[in-house]
């Protein structure tokens, strides 16, 4: 394919009208000067019952901005690969619907890919929790983080992990294992060679299994604490719990059966199968301090049991 624009934008919409009203106006208002930059913006939406997109795409009419509706709901990943289809961008941006642009740092990632070919996939700094939990890269999935995870620490130890290390690095460009999918940038050419977002995939996990596959190809994950945007984050998951809840672990059973051998998957498994009786325990005792969430929670927690970590 003639990839004949720099940088394509692909935002994957479902029931997030309002947010991506924000992310595009935020976007158009950091994008570069005409002529410094050339892209496109490529919104795919997953069949939203909410079908207010179109009112969306009335207010936003740019040669650059290009609307496209599935009749069903593909997941995140296939919804990426479907808007990938329709990218003309040598370099491309997976951009999450609740984030927002804060600065130019489209021209910095660009000149990180072409001074270094061995650079596969480049995030920014996207998801930070104060006052130290830097949640926008890390490192795959292993036995140590999964013991944390048991008391449902895991996330926030890694997180702790990497703010100590930017610091280290005093902010300056690291390899990671994974880049939160938030905003997470990767040229066309090898988009293609590893084929995209893995199918097996309906939402969560998908990231880290596309950094794993880029690796293994042996070229380099990179955080760029430098350049920033913000990410909400949680939006979808705030309006379900339980099915969030689902998603996520039933995605990171996908993960460690494929990236995983021997007896170290037989060990993750375990501690990823026990983690949902210490989770049950968690938000048992968490109740009487937010119970909607709570009740959502440990029917997500039953299900997963009852089922395996199987979603049917």
């Amino acid at each position: 394919m003639n990839r004949d624009i720099k940088l394509s934008f692909i935002i994957i919409n479902f029931n997030l009208e309002r947010e991506i009203e924000n992310c595009l106006t935020s976007l158009l208002k950091n994008i570069e000067k005409p002529g410094e930059l050339d892209y496109e913006i490529i919104i795919v939406d997953n069949n939203s019952p909410s079908k207010e997109l179109p009112g969306v795409e009335k207010k936003f009419k740019n040669d650059n901005i290009h609307f496209y509706y599935l009749k069903e709901n593909i997941g995140f990943g296939q919804g990426c690969n479907y808007g990938f289809s329709k990218a003309k961008g040598k370099y491309i941006c997976f951009l999450n619907p609740d984030t927002i642009i804060t600065e130019n740092i489209f021209l910095s990632i660009i000149k990180l890919f072409e001074g270094d070919e061995k650079i596969g996939i480049i995030g920014p700094k996207q998801q930070i929790k104060l006052p130290f939990f830097d949640f926008s890269a890390g490192f795959s999935p292993n036995i140590f983080f999964e013991l944390f995870n048991l008391l449902g620490l895991g996330i926030f130890v890694e997180g702790i992990v990497i703010f100590l290390y930017t610091k280290l690095k005093q902010g300056k460009p690291f390899k990671v294992n994974w880049i939160l999918g938030a905003a997470i940038f990767i040229s066309s050419d090898l988009f293609n060679i590893i084929n995209g977002f893995d199918k097996d995939y309906f939402m969560f996990f998908e990231e880290l299994d596309l950094c794993k596959r880029v690796s293994n190809k042996g070229y380099k994950i990179i955080y760029s604490p430098n350049l920033k945007i913000h990410h909400i984050g949680s939006v979808s998951g705030k309006k379900d719990y339980r099915l969030y809840t689902i998603r996520t672990y039933t995605s990171k059973y996908i993960y460690i059966s494929k990236n995983h051998t021997s007896i170290k998957k037989h060990i993750m498994k375990f501690l990823l199968f026990s983690q949902l009786f210490s989770q049950l325990i968690i938000w048992t005792i968490l109740f009487p301090y937010n119970q909607k969430k709570s009740e959502q929670k440990l029917k997500a927690f039953l299900y997963l049991i009852n089922h395996r970590l199987k979603l049917n």
